[in-house]
């Protein structure tokens, strides 16, 4: 049988305590990382993880454990991006200077900027396809992170893939994308 301890609850949430800094910590710059691949804007990729570890840390006791502490963060993340996208009424995607960006020299597919491709595809799109070719999650992981069905991941990161080929290849001289 346990023993009682009267400092149960306070001994619990320190211990909570130090493992929530230690897990922020450990998976700090894996959001930094996906932030600076999603916007491609290091202050707004700062200050996006900075709230993300915020919310986190309000929110921690309702992380049931369910998926992996980085995933879990990563869906706090991809949350407060849309958010963000929704406030400023201002998407990377429809900015004119973006869409049609500088002339890039030289005919290669190498020389393509693959940055500036993925930012003209909407959020809906660019963000599994993130998760899956950066970060190699599963169709399930990024259904469980966006909270939407396997089927619409799967459809997606199809359209992403076809998309984001229509952008390079619209990018290449005339007869070198064939």
């Amino acid at each position: 049988m346990e023993k009682s301890v009267p400092n149960r609850s306070q001994a619990k949430g320190a211990e909570e305590e130090q493992l929530l800094a230690s897990l922020l910590q450990a998976n700090y710059l894996k959001v930094l990382d996906y932030f600076l691949k999603l916007t491609q804007d290091l202050d707004l990729a700062k200050d996006l993880t900075q709230e993300t570890m915020v919310k986190a840390i309000k929110n921690f006791p309702q992380y049931r454990g369910d998926a992996q502490f980085a995933s879990w963060l990563i869906s706090i993340g991809t949350n407060l991006y849309r958010d963000t996208l929704r406030k400023q009424k201002l998407s990377r995607r429809r900015d004119p200077a973006v869409l049609t960006g500088p002339k890039q020299p030289g005919p290669s597919v190498a020389k393509i900027d693959l940055k500036q491709a993925l930012l003209q595809l909407p959020a809906e799109k660019r963000v599994p396809l993130i998760l899956k070719y950066y970060y190699d999650y599963s169709y399930q992981e990024i259904a469980t992170c966006l909270r939407i069905p396997v089927g619409t991941v799967r459809s997606r990161l199809h359209s992403a893939v076809h998309s984001l080929r229509r952008i390079m290849e619209a990018k290449l001289p005339s007869g070198e994308g064939e």
